[in-house]
């Protein structure tokens, strides 16, 4: 008696191939045009500071760090992206507040700050000018 053929070349009802038999994604990619992909950064953009989906002490405590590493740097304009929180209980922003809050008590390390253009973030942003 004979063992029974394998049909491992052979593909599931609804033709799908079986397992094992998947082809590799590098074959199947297919490079899609720079307009279709979404939004790049800025070149003329400042360096970033990403708060999103931090926990709001967390948050402060990597503003705090990274902005008096800018400006230790001589950086001079740096965006804080703080997010929209379209996540948050309610939709309402929790880290905008508290960013824009902290900036206004830290004039030691803030000279002012301001809302970020829409190419740079928008509402979930600000752009803050340190002093160095």
């Amino acid at each position: 008696m004979g063992r029974k053929k394998s049909r491992r070349n052979s593909a599931n009802p609804d033709g799908s191939p079986r397992r094992g038999m998947r082809r590799s994604i590098r074959y199947e990619a297919v490079e899609e045009p720079a307009e279709s992909r979404g939004p790049t950064r800025d070149p003329a953009a400042p360096p970033a500071i990403h708060l999103r989906l931090l926990k709001a002490e967390e948050a402060l405590d990597r503003l705090e760090f990274q902005l008096r590493a800018f400006a230790a740097k001589n950086q001079r304009e740096v965006l804080v992206i703080h997010g929209k929180g379209s996540n948050s209980p309610g939709g309402q922003s929790v880290l905008g507040p508290l960013v824009r809050t902290w900036c206004d008590e830290h004039t030691a390390v803030v000279q002012s700050w301001r809302e970020a253009p829409r190419t740079w973030g928008g509402s979930g942003a600000i752009v803050v000018v340190l002093n160095y």
